[in-house]
């Protein structure tokens, strides 16, 4: 198998041109390109780093035999470690003595963290950087910038791969030279990742798609399987112990209808991927909503027990650990543990759950499935305000809020959206929009509610089927919704300057011409409602809309109000009289005005 792998391999490469050739070894990270016509020329790196792509069918694999995954739960020996996001930190735990070893701090929002002999590795999503961790001294050794946005991160001990979420690409970082010497361009939004031997899997986290890359003898990029088509929030991979399937706990939101339909089409599951076939097994499908008779919500993360019997999975938003077994699909417990669980692990007889908002470790017994007590792990930076706020933002058990198949995060995690476009709201179908510009009135597409707190109310009783917030909470969960902002454009400079390209689309875009008045800066949206009807492939009647902001623009496809335009040239080429603007600019200028919008 290796020595067909590495014939076609050579093979592949010889054929391609240098256009194909991967990027040069960067010491910082890297912004995505937009190139809508051809590809420039890139300097070469030798053929053993050069990542190349294909569009081939997917190769069965072997078991995945002692494979990891990203997690945010790591075990050196018998020290835990645990991945504390709100804290910008981490935390050793000796899982002897159940007590807190120390506590380090890493950087700006760590997510994943991975243990290879005496180092840890932990990405840093808010600082586009990789933080080492020297586990002798207990200390943080050194940061390094890896690309923008990054995730999972596994490592075979000589390198560490990392997922980018925002450059859409896995990188290849040498543990040795400590630099990236490889790039592997995937789909998007790449999050969670598996790795056995020459082998990498990937999810990616609004698809139900596994990307296949083999990343020995060289980087290379098979293709990705659709393992769930409707599926989103899929940011944790995990390998049964025998290594021949992957489950995926993601949660689905109907795409396999014909439209998507708030109130009924949140289905939390596990998806299985079948390694020896590489196609998702539907008749192992775990459909949460069906086995377990309380609601569960944002699956997360799952361990295995070690025979492989029984899945352990952590419920982000129901706070909540769904005990199952695996042949027969039917919930044996559920366990009860702290505020928004985001990591799970099993081992030597005990099992873990990271509580991310509770700051705290939950310790049970995976054999009989009993909670045995609670190990505070971190102290939370948050004052009791924006505390509560955050806990009402990633629940959906509260019935307040909602009827415990949905929360805030499950479409606007991190602040963002979900990619996708609901309809049966009051007015027509409507794409979810990021809360970065929650500060921006009036909100809704229709601009029909003055103040945020009375969408956010509204949202939770027609959309959420919640019973009401009190005041107080209410104002808690408003000012944390306020507390978002648009995530920083990974095709700026690493300075944060404009490329050549976006400098020349924003003095197009600041000259009058195309007319972008209904955008001006500083906040890139005007604060009034337009008729846009009569857009391309709509049959809207609607007639007043409120103008979105522009910032974090990138994040945020597909575009419109009813997710019409999948990429900002289908924007400005195909859509209405008012955004079709394409037609009266050069193929230059097209690419400089887009370069410009993605890097807001």
């Amino acid at each position: 198998m290796k020595l067909l792998l590495v014939l076609l391999l050579i093979l592949v490469a010889v054929g391609c041109s240098q256009q194909d050739a991967g990027s040069t070894t960067p010491t910082s990270p890297e912004r995505p390109a937009y190139h809508p016509t051809v590809t420039p020329l890139i300097t070469p790196v030798p053929l053993i780093l050069t990542p190349v792509s294909t569009p081939e069918l997917l190769p069965p694999l072997p078991p995945f035999i002692d494979s990891q995954s990203s997690k945010t739960l790591a075990l050196a020996g018998s020290i835990l470690l645990t991945v504390n996001s709100w804290s910008d930190s981490i935390t050793l735990l000796d899982t002897l003595s159940k007590k807190v070893i120390r506590e380090i701090e890493v950087g700006d929002d760590p997510r994943a963290i991975a243990v290879y002999g005496t180092e840890a590795l932990v990405t840093l999503r808010g600082e586009d950087a990789l933080a080492l961790i020297d586990l002798n001294s207990k200390a943080l050794s050194a940061v390094y910038p890896v690309c923008h946005m990054p995730y999972g991160v596994v490592t075979s001990g000589q390198f560490a791969y990392v997922a980018c979420f925002a450059d859409d690409q896995i990188v290849v970082f040498d543990l040795e030279s400590r630099e990236v010497i490889s790039r592997l361009d995937v789909e998007d939004a790449p999050a969670g990742l598996a790795l056995s031997g020459e082998w990498l899997l990937v999810t990616h986290f609004y698809s139900g798609g596994v990307t296949l890359a083999a990343i020995s003898p060289m980087p290379y990029v098979f293709g990705t399987a659709n393992v769930e088509p409707d599926g989103s929030l899929a940011q944790s991979i995990i390998l049964t112990p025998d290594g021949k399937s992957a489950y995926l706990p993601l949660t689905r939101t109907g795409l396999a209808l014909i439209s998507l339909q708030y109130m009924q089409d949140w289905f939390p599951a596990v998806a299985v991927l079948d390694l020896t076939t590489m196609t998702g097994s539907r008749d192992r499908r775990l459909t949460l909503s069906e086995i377990d008779q309380s609601p569960a919500n944002m699956p997360f993360d799952a361990a295995f027990s070690l025979d492989g019997k029984v899945l352990y999975v952590a419920l982000a938003g129901s706070d909540a650990l769904a005990v199952v077994d695996v042949a027969t699909g039917t919930l044996l417990a559920r366990l009860p543990v702290g505020a928004n669980p985001r990591g799970v692990l099993i081992s030597d007889g005990y099992g873990y759950a990271l509580n991310m908002l509770d700051g705290s470790v939950s310790v049970f017994d995976p054999s009989h499935y009993t909670m045995m007590e609670t190990i505070p792990v971190t102290q939370l930076p948050l004052d009791p305000q924006q505390h509560r706020g955050a806990v009402l933002f990633h629940q959906a058990a509260d019935p307040s809020l909602s009827d415990g198949a949905i929360s805030c995060a499950t479409c606007h995690f991190d602040g963002g959206m979900d990619a996708r476009t609901w309809i049966n709201f009051r007015s027509g179908p409507r794409n979810t929009l990021a809360l970065g510009s929650a500060d921006l009135p009036p909100y809704n597409w229709a601009g029909d509610m003055p103040e945020l707190q009375d969408t956010i109310e509204d949202h939770i009783l027609q959309v959420m089927l919640g019973d009401g917030l009190n005041t107080a909470d209410l104002a808690a969960l408003t000012d944390y919704a306020a507390s978002f902002s648009p995530w920083r454009s990974p095709y700026r400079e690493p300075d944060g300057a404009l490329n050549d390209s976006a400098q020349r689309g924003m003095e197009l875009f600041m000259s009058g011409s195309p007319n972008c008045a209904c955008h001006a800066p500083p906040s890139y949206a005007d604060g009034r409602q337009h008729n846009v009807t009569g857009a391309a492939f709509s049959m809207e009647e609607f007639e007043s809309f409120d103008t979105p902001t522009l910032q974090g623009l990138w994040a945020t496809a597909p575009y419109m109000h009813d997710g019409v335009a999948q990429t900002l040239e289908e924007v400005l080429t195909r859509t209405d009289p008012i955004h079709s603007v394409g037609a009266n600019l050069t193929p230059q200028q097209l690419q400089d005005l887009i370069m410009f919008l993605l890097s807001l």
